[in-house]
């Protein structure tokens, strides 16, 4: 009976800390997490001072963080409301874009994965966007073709929007930005 016991305590233990290291590793931790409105950071991903969660993750995937003084890449899933990003909607990016040496946006899947969509195109960068005379940009995100600067979404399911920001000086002070100096992401439409 003892031995019954201690055999099941042993599967328990094993079983928790097993699911618990893969969850603290599956995603990016909250540990170290920066929230500017619908954008996300991890300032010290590219740092010596990263932590474990964060080094683990990075190890398991395909993941190449920005150094300390190359940048800083913020990742969106929600819009501007909290509500996730869906494929079959459409959506606007307008704003400022904080000082930076220049600037790419994508489309991906949650993995960080660019996914195969219309025209080979999953992104821009800061040379393709059209600006207006105060350097405000609009770019329409959408499955289906828009007019001025379109960025294609899949046609349906959960997508993220990645900004990352190169030779930028928030990089360093990616706790004090402000959300009005990065692009909103407001939802247009959705059938």
């Amino acid at each position: 009976m003892r031995v019954f016991h201690l055999a099941y305590l042993i599967a328990l233990g094993a079983g928790l800390g097993l699911t618990s290291a893969h969850y603290a590793v599956a995603g990016r931790p909250l540990l170290g997490m920066v929230e500017i409105g619908a954008w996300k950071t991890w300032p010290r991903s590219g740092g010596r001072e990263i932590d474990p969660y964060l080094r683990a993750y990075l190890a398991r995937g395909v993941h190449l963080p920005l150094g300390a003084g190359e940048g800083l890449e913020l990742i969106a899933e929600h819009d501007d409301q909290g509500r996730a990003l869906d494929g079959r909607c459409r959506y606007l990016l307008s704003g400022l874009v904080p000082t930076t040496r220049g600037w790419t946006l994508s489309v991906t899947d949650g993995d960080g994965r660019a996914f195969r969509l219309p025209l080979d195109r999953s992104g821009f960068t800061d040379a393709e966007v059209l600006r207006d005379e105060s350097g405000t940009l609009r770019i329409a995100a959408a499955s289906w073709p828009q007019a001025g600067d379109w960025l294609p979404l899949p046609t349906s399911g959960r997508f993220q929007l990645r900004l990352r920001l190169y030779d930028t000086p928030i990089a360093t002070q990616a706790g004090e930005t402000r959300p009005e100096s990065l692009p909103r992401i407001e939802r247009l439409d959705c059938p």
